[in-house]
């Protein structure tokens, strides 16, 4: 039996990449596997997107960002496509008017909301892959319209919605030691704050309790 494919949201990839990712979190994705672990083409968008548009304030930062992207994309996370299917869901949910605010853009903001969070539902969705996020919320909103496989935040140990079916996933250990040989890319430039860059919600995720 093939094990439970997890889908991982922007805030949890964005963090794994920072300088100081919170305590565990590298070795507790490096015990779930990566073969269990995939990061949707919406991810790789995101991030893709906060790399540009630092491009002209800070090219620096902007390439450093592109360089752990691709690094990323070269490790052996698992790959979830998109396709027809995946675009009704998103279709779906853009229709919903009380969804509206995670894909409008706000002309007044610089956090302009792209949808990104309904197309990895969507993904998410068609895949039945559970959502691995340390920002809930959305999610939580989004099951109330379309039933979503699972959405879980590792540092807190809890699923905010809980899957059909049990899935293992191993204790987060706060004290959790990455050895160099195994840990996953992070952005070379000390000084970028990766949580800051992408928006990462990770500080203001309790809450969503």
């Amino acid at each position: 039996m093939e094990e439970q494919i997890l889908l991982l949201d922007t805030d949890i990839v964005s963090l794994m990449g920072s300088r100081r990712p919170p305590p565990g979190l590298q070795s507790w994705l490096l015990e779930v596997g990566l073969e269990r672990l995939a990061i949707g083409f919406p991810v790789i968008t995101e991030l893709m997107r906060g790399a540009y548009l630092l491009q002209t304030r800070n090219p620096e930062k902007a390439a450093a960002i592109r360089r752990w992207i691709f690094q990323i994309m070269a490790k052996d996370f698992a790959a979830l496509p998109m396709g027809p299917e995946v675009a009704e869901f998103y279709g779906q949910m853009t229709a919903v008017p009380s969804l509206r605010h995670m894909w409008t853009a706000d002309r007044n903001s610089t956090n302009s909301r792209l949808g990104h969070d309904l197309m990895l539902a969507s993904l998410a969705i068609v895949h039945r892959a559970p959502i691995i996020t340390a920002n809930p919320r959305d999610y939580v909103k989004i099951d109330e319209w379309f039933s979503l496989p699972g959405v879980y935040h590792p540092l807190e140990e809890r699923w905010y919605v809980q899957p059909d079916h049990y899935i293992f996933l191993p204790p987060y250990e706060m004290d959790g030691s990455e050895l160099p040989e195994m840990s996953l890319p992070r952005i070379a430039i000390d000084e970028i704050n990766v949580s800051r860059e992408f928006g990462s919600a990770y500080p203001r995720a309790s809450a969503a309790n």
